[in-house]
């Protein structure tokens, strides 16, 4: 018998799954359909099912669902199609909410302290477990930092994980347990740092950490239940955000994540759509993987949860120097002279096999892409993939060099960006100088991307970076260099155009008739207000195929 906790509980009697009542019409409010034409309406009918079944005036509205319809006056508020975050992590975020918290730039006195404070915690079984340590902060501290963990805990596995999401921090147990200690230097994905006596230091970057994770991590029926739970208390934290679709891109399935997405779907307790990734291990062989992910995956549109995309890491981070460059990082970095233009998970032609193979079995390919050379290899990929899977989407995209541009929309690939204030910071541009040089003034080239024509959408890497969609148009159209060119640009980059990313554009993304009702009501017209008071502005209500799935106000309950 699976464990439920209360907020499962709570969430089955909304479950979009359960038909309406009754007809539901909205209207007294400001309606943006982002339909082809970019209508503003003044009504919406939602039939028992949660179809859109009439949008226009008002007039036009009750003349087609009658008289007998519950009335919902939004008093002055705007109405959206639900916004669709393409690219975040919402079973980690889930689970990473409860991880011991580091401070990522503390002293060697402090990480002793919270590695000692996790260690009594004994909800994390066999192993300590934590995040947040900044990497490049602690090897300035202690160049053999596995010392550190052996002192305080000699006897359980310690993994902490980093700060942004490439990197962990292990003792010596724990790299025993992932074969780390013996391990030798290879080009698969797994960055094993040493130190002088050439044995592992305990900091393992990019592919390494998973593998780690999944040790930690095993799918038993105690941790799919903590996935589990973790998972509705993510989908809540969605749904108050405005969010109805999501593609979850962490896909790690030796874990089970992706069973609790099932689960959550079985037990009525879903409260978004889901088009999923699996991620491809570049340590492992490839027709093992895919013997095993196609047995997973399912592409079912009728359903909420669908597996139907492959996860694929070309490069590294530009701020750990294992972002693949065209030109070589910046000097006085300390990098070897094979490490000069950064790191490949896979070989040219590997990765151009794995997208062959893993298009033609189906799945959309998904490219976790930072250095412009690591763009550019993605796009070569894509160019040998089958397009019938896609559309195809590279992610982050923090460099790429202008002749690639245009390849986006000859390629039909997806350009699917993060702009979140942190990423656009003076501070942070300043810092990625030291990498970059000059380089650094041209990251995260939205607006150039927009205007060679490739369909753009704006995601949040939730929970590495801020989930709130307002927060995230505030910030990408008031960037002053190569940012969005406008708010319906931006607006149509989280609902539209992610909609036909995930292939369900036809049902989705825009608010016309046969469509479903997935919907967010927020307290003012972002089209209509200074961009810089957008990030203010809240999200009241959320309707997935009708039913809300978040009320603040009490509208739908009224």
């Amino acid at each position: 018998m699976r464990i439920f906790n209360t907020l499962a509980l709570l969430l089955l009697s909304i479950s979009p799954q359960t038909v309406l009542g009754q007809a539901l019409v909205l209207t007294g409010g400001e309606i943006y359909t982002v339909d082809e034409n970019r209508s503003w309406v003044e009504a919406i009918a939602i039939d028992e099912n949660g179809i859109i079944t009439a949008v226009g005036t008002q007039s036009s509205v009750f003349a087609t669902v009658g008289t007998d319809a519950k009335i919902v006056d939004l008093g002055g508020r705007m109405v959206l199609p639900g916004f669709q975050d393409v690219h975040l992590h919402a079973v980690e975020a889930g689970v990473n909410a409860v991880l011991c918290l580091f401070e990522p730039f503390d002293d060697l006195n402090g990480y002793r302290q919270s590695v000692m404070d996790c260690a009594e915690d004994s909800e994390t079984g066999d192993w300590v477990l934590a995040a947040g340590v900044n990497m490049t902060a602690l090897l300035d501290l202690h160049p053999n930092p596995v010392e550190v963990l052996d002192e305080v805990v000699p006897d359980r596995p310690v993994l902490i994980l980093d700060d942004i999401g490439h990197g962990a921090w292990a003792n010596s147990k724990a790299l025993q347990a992932a074969g780390y200690d013996t391990a030798p230097d290879a080009p698969n994905g797994n960055i094993i740092l040493r130190n002088q006596a050439g044995t592992p230091n305990g900091v393992v970057l990019e592919n390494a950490p998973n593998n780690l994770r999944t040790l930690a991590f095993p799918p038993t029926e105690e941790n799919l239940n903590f996935a589990y739970d973790s998972l509705l208390s993510a989908t809540a934290e969605l749904n108050a955000n405005g969010i109805t679709s999501v593609s979850d891109a962490g896909g790690y399935w030796p874990q089970g994540h992706h069973k609790v997405w099932d689960w959550a779907e079985e037990e009525e307790a879903l409260t978004v759509r889901a088009s999923n990734a699996f991620y491809i291990y570049p340590d492992r062989p490839l027709e093992e993987q895919l013997a095993e992910l196609r047995t997973l995956y399912h592409n079912d549109p009728d359903r909420l949860v669908r597996f139907n995309q492959a996860k694929i890491y070309v490069d590294g981070i530009l701020s750990q120097a294992t972002g693949a460059l065209l030109s070589p990082y910046e000097p006085g970095l300390g990098l070897e002279p094979d490490e000069e233009y950064g790191y490949l998970y896979f070989p040219e032609e590997a990765l151009k096999r794995a997208a062959r193979e893993l298009s033609a079995a189906g799945f959309q390919l998904h490219f976790h892409v930072t250095g412009d050379y690591g763009a550019r290899l993605a796009l070569d990929a894509i160019e040998e993939a089958d397009p019938t899977a896609g559309p195809h989407r590279l992610t982050h995209l923090y460099l790429i060099d202008p002749s690639d541009y245009p390849r986006f929309a000859e390629l039909n690939a997806v350009a699917d960006i993060q702009l979140a204030p942190s990423a656009l910071d003076v501070n942070y541009v300043g810092f990625m100088e030291q990498f970059l040089g000059q380089r650094a003034s041209h990251l995260l080239a939205a607006g150039d991307l927009i205007n060679a024509g490739a369909t753009v959408t704006l995601s949040s890497d939730w929970d590495a970076d801020e989930l709130n969609p307002m927060i995230k148009i505030a910030a990408a159209v008031g960037r002053k260099h190569n940012g969005f060119p406008d708010v319906a640009t931006a607006i149509e980059a989280m609902t539209i155009n992610p909609a036909y990313l995930l292939q369900h554009d036809d049902r989705t993304g825009s608010i016309e008739v046969g469509k479903f009702a997935d919907l967010v009501i927020i307290s003012e017209n972002i089209l209509d207000i200074p961009v810089d008071q957008i990030a203010d502005v809240q999200i009241e209500a959320t309707l997935l195929q009708g039913q809300a799935v978040f009320d603040e106000t009490g509208l739908f309950s009224k």
